[in-house]
């Protein structure tokens, strides 16, 4: 394939990370998370510091990676930015489990509970999470019933379902779905240059990301990890299958308890690899701690 043919997908973690994760295109970050929060130039975040996520080896068998992007904002605020390309039915449980990891772990150094910063979770989706819900952005917080406001602010996460994202006229776009349009990968030049009048920062991400195509060793880690997520992917459907003829055969739900045990595996083995601790890890995938530990010596 020529580099003038070559094209991304855009919720590739790796490109992702490239693209929103470093220091050199903060601006673009900032821009996204205060659209997001729907911060205007008065409150806006004008700061950004990134932080240490895990390193994933960039290899066909590297494992996927949990935490895209972690940030620290100028007022402390921490915001996770989490990717996810396939359904997965625990991925509620999973984005909070680590949003309070984050949260938690700022008592290590000796905060007061009054000097706890919040934690934001952005997951940006490639499926529906939520059928019922029309909107394509969805928040979720601590309430109590009666009280329309929050009760706390430690704790929240934003869901950003891209394929409910869909537009008449693309002219008439705002500009956090501009972005979303944009990551969405289903607009063509044509449609992201009128994307781009409303929104003119994606001028800089599009020029990234024809840079980034055209650098011949980024891309090839970018192929890796398209393998590594095509690979993951395959043996989740694959289980799944399974699991649906042994049921059909069986006359039982074996099969949707098959395709459920194995992808509570998947993230066992992404949580070992994290180095959490086995009792957190049977607690949030519901396996035996005997299988846990076997999984961790396989």
């Amino acid at each position: 394939m020529t580099k003038s043919k070559r094209k991304v997908y855009r919720l590739n973690d790796f490109f992702f990370k490239n693209l929103m994760g470093d220091e050199k295109r903060s601006n673009l970050t900032l821009r996204f998370l205060n659209l997001i929060l729907n911060r205007t130039e008065e409150n806006a975040f004008k700061s950004i510091q990134f932080l240490k996520t895990e390193q994933d080896p960039l290899t066909k068998d590297g494992k996927l990676s949990i935490l895209d992007v972690k940030a620290s904002v100028d007022d402390k605020t921490f915001v996770n930015i989490e990717l996810q390309v396939s359904r997965q039915n625990y991925i509620i449980k999973r984005s909070m489990f680590y949003l309070s990891r984050i949260f938690s772990e700022q008592a290590v150094v000796g905060q007061d509970y009054d000097e706890l910063k919040p934690i934001i979770g952005i997951n940006l989706l490639d499926f529906k999470l939520f059928e019922e819900l029309p909107n394509w952005h969805n928040t979720a917080n601590f309430t109590v019933k009666g009280i329309e406001k929050p009760i706390t602010d430690c704790i929240t996460m934003h869901f950003l379902e891209l394929p409910k994202l869909k537009f008449s006229d693309v002219k008439k776009a705002k500009r956090l779905e501009a972005w979303g349009a944009y990551f969405s990968g289903v607009y063509d030049e044509k449609e992201l240059e009128v994307l781009c009048m409303n929104e003119p920062l994606l001028k800089e991400a599009i020029s990234y990301e024809q840079a980034f195509t055209n650098n011949d060793e980024m891309y090839r880690k970018y192929q890796q990890r398209e393998d590594a997520i095509r690979e993951e992917t395959t043996k989740i459907r694959l289980g799944e299958k399974r699991g649906i003829i042994i049921g059909r055969k069986e006359g039982i739900t074996i099969g949707k308890k098959q395709g459920e045990k194995e992808k509570a595996e998947t993230m066992a083995r992404k949580m070992l690899a994290d180095n959490v601790d086995l009792k957190i890890i049977a607690k949030y995938t519901e396996l035996p701690l005997e299988e846990i530990i076997k999984l961790s010596k396989a």
